[in-house]
């Protein structure tokens, strides 16, 4: 052979495959560092959807629903309005209205049945609204003479699903 002698070859073979395994690597690497991106904007996004104001809630977990539900019975028992019952009616995920895609903000929806006056029910109501440390919201007040029936939604976040 007039050529590379035999050994120069192998060398050469060596050195083209190193070469094709660094590439291969260099190669994968780029693809993952790629569809990180992807996903690293996709969070940015749905960080940027949760409006501003629910960022600065401290949302209770869901294992602080039973101490919300007691708190607000004992709203009510220091305006004299008795709670006949508490019923947990359903556990959901809020919904953004305008996408109809989910916010992220899981909810519980709670039905009291009280027996009271209205004035003794709408002060406990208004103290439960506008508590700080809370997230509850009035969902529907319906009053009876001397009763009324009330559906409130609190929301909560669940540990393993991002606000």
């Amino acid at each position: 052979m007039s050529g590379i002698p035999m050994d120069n070859l192998k060398y050469l073979s060596l050195i083209a495959a190193a070469f094709l395994s660094i590439g291969s690597a260099v190669w994968s690497v780029q693809g993952k560092i790629h569809q990180l991106n992807g996903e690293k904007q996709y969070w940015q996004v749905q960080a940027e959807q949760i409006p501003s104001e629910a960022m600065k809630i401290n949302l209770p977990g869901l294992l602080d629903l039973p101490t919300l539900i007691e708190e607000c019975q004992d709203e009510f028992k220091e305006q004299a309005v008795q709670v006949v019952y508490a019923n947990l009616d359903r556990i959901g995920e809020e919904n953004n209205k305008s996408t109809g895609q989910s916010s992220g903000l899981n909810y519980a929806l709670f039905h009291f049945k009280l027996k009271g006056s209205w004035s003794g029910i709408e002060a406990a109501l208004n103290q439960i609204e506008n508590s700080t440390n809370k997230s509850i919201q009035l969902q529907e007040v319906r009053l009876n003479s001397e009763s009324g029936d009330v559906a409130l939604k609190i929301y909560f976040y669940e540990p393993d699903k991002p606000l």
